[in-house]
Order: C-alpha cells, then sequence, then structure tokens
C-alpha cells in the first residue's frame, strides 16, 4: 500500500474507508441494521460497533503519538491485545449491544474524525519514522495503523457485509 507512505495518502484512505463504510450503512438502511442473526449472533449494528470500537484503538494509538504517552485502549486493562482477542471482541459486544443505533452512526463518525484529526497534526517523523515509539515494535505509526483498520475492513469484514447486503 504505497499510499501510506504520505499524509495525504494517510487521510485518502482513511477518508475512503469511512465513505465506503457510510455508503454500506445507507444502502442497508436503518431498519436492516438491527435484524437479528444477520451475523450468526451479530446485527449489522453490531458489527459496525465492532469495526469503531478497534478503530478506537487506531485513535489510540494516534493521540498516544500526540501525546507521548503509551496508548490507552478502550477495555479493561487486564486484557492484552494480542492475546485476548475473542474476550476483547466479547467486552466490545458487550460494551456496546444495547446502544441506540443513532449513538452507535455517531461514534462510528467520530472515530473517523479523530482518525484524521491525530494524523493531520503528527509531525512527519513521528508518523513515518520506524521505531519511533518503544510500544509499535518495530511499526510505523501512521502506515500501521491505518493499515491495520484497511485491513480489518476489507479484509475481515467487508467481503461477509457485501455477501450480506447482496442476499437483500
Amino acid at each position: 500500500m504505497e499510499s501510506l507512505n504520505t499524509r495525504a495518502g494517510l487521510l485518502e484512505t482513511v477518508r475512503e474507508l469511512r465513505q465506503d463504510l457510510e455508503s454500506v450503512v445507507a444502502e442497508a438502511g436503518e431498519e436492516r441494521m438491527e435484524q437479528p442473526g444477520s451475523f450468526g449472533e451479530l446485527t449489522f449494528k453490531d458489527v459496525i460497533a465492532h469495526l469503531t470500537s478497534w478503530r478506537l484503538t487506531t485513535a489510540a494509538r494516534l493521540e498516544a503519538g500526540l501525546s507521548g504517552a503509551e496508548p490507552v485502549f478502550p477495555w479493561p486493562a487486564h486484557l492484552e491485545e494480542g492475546k485476548d482477542t475473542d474476550e476483547i471482541n466479547r467486552w466490545f459486544f458487550e460494551t456496546n449491544h444495547d446502544k441506540p443505533l443513532a449513538d452507535v452512526l455517531a461514534d462510528s463518525r467520530e472515530t473517523f474524525e479523530r482518525v484524521a484529526r491525530a494524523i493531520s497534526a503528527l509531525p512527519e517523523d513521528d508518523l513515518f519514522v520506524q521505531d519511533r515509539f518503544p510500544w509499535l515494535q518495530g511499526y510505523t505509526l501512521g502506515p500501521g495503523v491505518v493499515r491495520g483498520t484497511f485491513e480489518h475492513y476489507r479484509v475481515d469484514h467487508e467481503p461477509e457485509i457485501r455477501a450480506w447486503l447482496a442476499r437483500g
């Protein structure tokens, strides 16, 4: 993903992801977003909340770059990202499942805005120098976190969402 090597490329990727996600939300329609069993035990609203919750992790990492501190993630501190993914996903589900649809959609938009604001505010070196932050374990901040957000949607969830939309 060559486009992730510039600030403009990072921002464009985030903008494209946001537009795409908002278009699938519009295509689904509000009544269908809360249809039980659309994605196993999940509704489409739950999937949007899941994507948003992980995007909070992207925002937390970028904002940590701004503050110089280590990121604070949205899940309970005893859970570890690389080790407790299923438990983190369950926590995200339990935290968001009963939220009104309007709040889930507002949260989604806000995470995209937070990510874009942080990318715009971070110095170039903080975005693109490898090993700039020890907690990144060798990754570059900007490309690393935006690539993760991009792949989480495009690879892990978009095919299933598109298939669900096609089923009408």
